[in-house]
């Protein structure tokens, strides 16, 4: 069979109009919002060689340029200063690591920190600091999961 070659301007009125549509397109398409870095902590680099702050005292996780602090092995000691990070080391490992590889999890753990830290004991905010990271993505659903599976008692983690 033979093939018809395009009449001489088919071409270019393809071009117009593929480009007339993704320009059309474009303009539905929302606003992405800010960088998902941008809340200053850099996810842990499989393979990066941090100081070892979390995994043998009571740091914040992440060290000072906004890294999550140490080696994924020092981030999965079981000295790491409370009874909670020594279950999740002990048992979650792989969740933990993998949130703080994730740029969006990283940031949802700062968050959700901070938040616990000034939920006061109250135990509303502090449903609602878990209920907020849990919601954040899969990464961080998996690592509430095996948390409430194994540490609900030393991490204190409300049902859901």
């Amino acid at each position: 069979m033979r093939r018809r070659a395009l009449r001489p301007g088919i071409s270019g009125r393809i071009a117009s109009a593929l480009a007339l549509g993704a320009a059309a397109c474009s303009s539905f398409y929302p606003q992405v919002g800010p960088s998902q870095e941008s809340c200053g902590v850099e996810p842990l680099h499989v393979g990066s060689t941090g100081g070892s702050e979390y995994g043998a005292s009571a740091g914040d996780g992440y060290d000072t340029s906004g890294a999550a602090d140490g080696p994924p092995s020092d981030m999965c000691s079981i000295d790491a200063g409370s009874a909670c990070d020594d279950c999740e080391s002990k048992w979650c490992c792989p969740t933990r690591l993998a949130c703080y590889e994730d740029p969006v999890c990283v940031c949802a753990d700062m968050a959700m920190d901070v938040c616990l830290a000034s939920a006061n004991a109250s135990p509303k905010v502090t449903a609602s600091c878990w209920a907020s990271f849990t919601a954040t993505g899969n990464v961080e659903a998996a690592r509430v999961a095996c948390e409430r599976a194994w540490c609900t008692g030393p991490c204190a983690i409300p049902a859901p």
